[in-house]
């Protein structure tokens, strides 16, 4: 099996600081530039990342700032809400695996329904 090919668009790299997510639902695809430490994912409104789809849980996942001494911060992806209710249909990394607690590397896709997945990009340093 062969990695995930990723084209050097505007929406596959980033240039910022901050890590980011490109977003892509049934609304279309949108970046989201993180610096929150902790964000909720799924399809209600009150959600920070708000994903728009029947297939996705109302609070489907979090991410969960995580502070590194050697290189820069990152994000853990937890499925479920902030009470612990965990997601209907889990989430997916890489295509390959379900997970339920992942601190996340550039270039993974977090799949959380048909048609409905996050592209993950950390900061490129210069």
């Amino acid at each position: 099996m062969t990695a995930p090919h990723h084209d050097e668009t505007e929406l596959s790299v980033n240039l910022t600081e901050n890590p980011t997510l490109v977003v892509t639902d049934d609304s279309g695809t949108r970046k989201i530039y993180l610096i929150a430490d902790k964000y909720t994912i799924g399809r209600e409104a009150d959600n920070t990342v708000k994903l728009n789809s029947d297939f996705v849980s109302r609070y489907h996942a979090i991410l969960i700032k995580v502070r590194h001494n050697n290189r820069p911060d990152g994000y853990r992806i937890v499925d479920g809400s902030s009470s612990g209710k965990l997601s209907k249909n889990g989430i997916v990394l890489n295509a390959v695996k379900k997970v339920s607690s992942y601190e996340l590397q550039d270039g993974d896709i977090i799949t959380f329904a048909p048609e409905v997945h996050i592209l993950y990009l950390s900061p490129k340093l210069t």
